[in-house]
C-alpha cells in the first residue's frame, strides 16, 4: 500500500527499502517457524541458564572496572597532632541533620547580621526571599534555635498517650476504634496518626505461632522449562562471535534437532550477510535455495521480497534508505495522537509543515 502511494505521488522517485525493517520481518519470520517446532526445543537447566544468563565476555569491561574506585576517607588528626585510626561513622539521617543545621545556622548568622545594621525584619525578609515569621523568630532569639529531635518532638496524641496506653493494654487494637474514642474527648488529629502510633506498640507484640495444617508438604523441585521460539530467534539471528559459549552450545543443540532448523539458521544468516554487506547478487540465489526449503514461513518471506523486488535490492546496493522517511512517518503519527479530538485539520498541517 505504502509502496503503491510512493508511486503514484512520485513516480520518478526511486523506491529503497528500509534495511532495518527487513531484518525485523526476518527474525519475526524465524520465530514463527521456531514456533511450529517448540516441543522439541531444548530444555533450559535452571542450573546453566543456558538461554538466560551469559558469563563475562573477556573482550568487554568487566563490572568492577567501569565502577569508580572511591577514595578512603581521610583521617582525623587530634588535639596532640595523631591520627586517630577510627573515624566517627555517621549514618545518612545523621549527615543529613548535620548539614540542615549547618545551613539553619548559617542563615541565622546572617540575619543577626543585618538586623545589627539596623534593618527592619521586613527588609530583612525581601532580601533574604524569607517569611518575616522565620525573622522574627531568628530576630528574637536569645540564641540559635535549635530543633527537637524526630524522638522528642511534641505531638497532638500527647494529652491522650496515658488514656491510650491504658485501652491498649486493656486489649483494644483497634486503630479506628481508639481514635473515635479520642476524638470524643476533643483529639483533633487523623486516624492515621493513631495508627502509626499503635504500629509502634503492635511490633512488640509476641508473634503469634504458625497454626500446622496436616502433614508437612515437600516442596516440588523447580520444573523445567523449554526454550521459547522468542529466544531461539534471538539466537538465530545473533552473529556467531558475538553469542557467548553457553548461547553457542544452546545454538548448536537447537541445530542437531532438526534439519530442517539447521537448513533455516544457515538461510537467516545469509540474508542477514547480504543485508550489513550489501551483496545484492547473492540476493536471486538466496530466493532460489528458500524455494527449495522445507520452511513454509519462510518461502512466505521470499514471496513478500519478491513483491518488492527492486526496492529490496536497491537496498542492498545503494547506501541510502528509508530510514529519514520512516521518522517522518513516526512524527506525523505521533501529532495525530496528540491532537486526536481538540483541534482541527488545519493546525496538524501547521505543526507537519513547521519542522518538516
Amino acid at each position: 500500500m505504502y509502496a503503491e502511494g510512493a508511486k503514484r505521488g512520485a513516480p520518478r522517485a526511486k523506491q529503497i527499502a528500509d534495511r532495518y525493517h527487513l531484518l525485523v520481518n526476518l527474525r519475526d519470520t524465524l520465530k514463527d517457524a521456531l514456533a511450529r517446532h517448540q516441543d522439541v526445543l531444548p530444555v533450559v537447566e535452571e542450573q546453566g541458564k543456558e538461554a538466560g544468563s551469559s558469563s563475562q565476555d573477556p573482550a568487554q569491561p568487566s563490572l568492577a572496572a567501569l565502577v569508580p574506585v572511591q577514595a578512603p576517607p581521610q583521617q582525623e588528626v587530634g588535639e596532640a597532632g595523631s591520627i586517630s585510626a577510627e573515624p566517627p561513622q555517621l549514618s545518612a539521617s545523621q549527615r543529613r541533620r548535620q548539614i540542615s543545621r549547618a545551613n539553619r545556622y548559617a542563615r541565622y548568622e546572617q540575619i543577626r547580621a543585618l538586623a545589627g545594621q539596623g534593618l527592619s525584619q521586613r527588609e530583612i525578609a525581601r532580601q533574604l526571599h524569607l517569611s518575616r515569621g522565620c525573622v522574627h523568630r531568628y530576630v528574637t532569639a536569645e540564641r540559635f534555635p535549635e530543633r527537637a529531635l524526630p524522638g522528642k518532638r511534641r505531638s497532638l496524641l500527647d494529652p491522650y498517650l496515658p488514656y491510650l496506653r491504658q485501652r491498649w493494654e486493656q486489649g483494644c487494637h483497634n486503630g479506628r476504634q481508639l481514635a473515635h474514642e479520642i476524638a470524643a474527648q476533643g483529639f483533633r488529629g487523623s486516624t492515621s496518626l493513631v495508627r502509626q502510633l499503635l504500629g509502634g506498640w503492635r511490633a512488640g507484640l509476641p508473634v503469634p505461632e504458625a497454626r500446622v495444617r496436616g502433614p508437612k508438604r515437600r516442596t516440588a523441585p523447580p520444573a523445567k522449562r523449554r526454550v521459547s521460539a522468542r529466544q531461539a530467534s534471538w539466537l538465530f539471528v545473533t552473529p556467531p562471535q558475538q553469542l557467548t559459549e553457553q548461547r553457542r552450545g544452546l545454538l548448536e543443540r537447537i541445530c542437531q534437532i532438526n534439519p530442517d532448523l539447521r537448513e533455516l539458521y544457515q538461510l537467516g544468516q545469509e540474508f542477514i550477510l547480504m543485508v550489513k554487506q550489501r551483496r545484492a547478487r547473492r540476493l536471486d540465489p538466496w530466493l532460489l535455495r528458500v524455494g527449495q526449503s522445507h520452511s513454509t514461513d519462510l518461502r512466505g518471506f521470499a514471496s513478500g521480497i519478491k513483491r518488492d523486488y527492486d526496492a529490496v535490492k536497491a537496498a542492498l546496493s545503494l547506501p541510502w534508505s528509508q530510514g529519514q522517511v520512516e521518522g517522518q512517518i513516526t512524527r506525523l503519527k505521533l501529532l495525530k495522537r496528540q491532537m486526536y479530538g481538540r483541534a482541527r485539520f488545519e493546525l496538524l498541517r501547521s505543526r507537519v509543515l513547521r519542522r518538516a
